[in-house]
């Protein structure tokens, strides 16, 4: 089975210096987009990978701890760039959302989960457990806002790790074992713990025949990969297994050589925040 069709949203954008992402690069601030797909299985419905920042972040970042957030990460955001207003334009109810995938749990990435109280959410184990138990000062230092959870997210949440891992193609190849999310085939899920423990990202088969792998935050930048440019020292702060992700760096640079016909789209970068803007529908 196949995904029938895929799109690219942009749900707010955070502010950095370039060079903290490539060293080769000024101090100049550019925008980073916190991107979220959309996509449509044939049986299951609506499902989205990650869900962007929402006005429950904002509301969350005014006070201490989480305000320490909004300061060291300026964040940039609407009511009408979240997730849910966007799809709404497309005459899309929150409540047709059936799944959420969630890659990992930082405060871009899982915003507006409370949007979707309907939702079933999947994500690693490993990741969940990294973070269930913390305090939220200490979660914050991991770049999570916990208190954006769901209180029910124990109730909705499954974890894709506890499938079993399976071998993976030369299609797939550097990467050689993952989990199939749903059983057929149509997104397959690696672990891509680095920039966090447990972190999954997916490769979407498409009914074309078109594979994408949507990397989460494996990198920042596509030219991090394509010219492997490994980021800035200070960086380092922002990513909790520097080794992890350096060959999850050098997995990508190799996957992009040997699997051209897969397109590779981290979540933060601004050539995937283009697919966004041009209205781009995968089928």
């Amino acid at each position: 089975m196949s995904i029938n069709m895929m799109k690219i949203f942009a749900c707010g954008y955070c502010t950095h210096p370039e060079k903290i992402v490539n060293p080769q690069k000024t101090l100049k601030t550019i925008k980073f987009p916190a991107t979220v797909a959309l996509l449509k299985h044939p049986t299951i419905g609506y499902i989205l990978f990650d869900t962007g920042y929402a006005s429950y972040f904002l509301e969350a970042t005014k006070v201490f701890p989480y305000s320490i957030y909004a300061n060291l990460t300026p964040v940039f955001f609407s009511e009408e760039r979240s997730i849910k207003n966007q799809l709404k334009k497309q005459d899309i109810n929150h409540n047709d959302i059936k799944i959420i995938i969630l890659s990992h749990f930082h405060g871009d990435h899982v915003g507006g989960l409370k949007d979707f109280p309907n939702a079933k959410i999947v994500t690693f184990k490993k990741a969940y457990n990294h973070i269930k138990k913390l305090s939220k000062l200490r979660a914050l230092t991991k770049g999570c806002l916990l208190d954006l959870l769901p209180q029910d997210f124990q109730e909705r949440v499954s974890f894709i790790d506890e499938k079993p891992l399976l071998p993976l193609g030369e299609s797939y190849h550097p990467f050689t074992g993952g989990f199939d999310v749903f059983g057929d085939d149509s997104i397959i899920a690696v672990d891509l713990t680095g920039h966090a423990i447990g972190q999954l990202g997916i490769f979407v088969n498409l009914s074309s025949g078109k594979k994408i792998f949507l990397c989460a935050d494996a990198v920042w930048q596509s030219t991090a990969f394509e010219n492997m440019i490994f980021p800035h020292r200070i960086a380092h702060l922002l990513i909790e297994d520097i080794d992890a992700y350096k060959q999850n760096l050098k997995k990508l640079h190799l996957l992009s050589k040997q699997n051209q016909h897969i397109e590779i789209l981290p979540t933060h970068c601004q050539k995937t925040w283009e697919i966004a803007k041009e209205g781009i529908i995968y089928e």
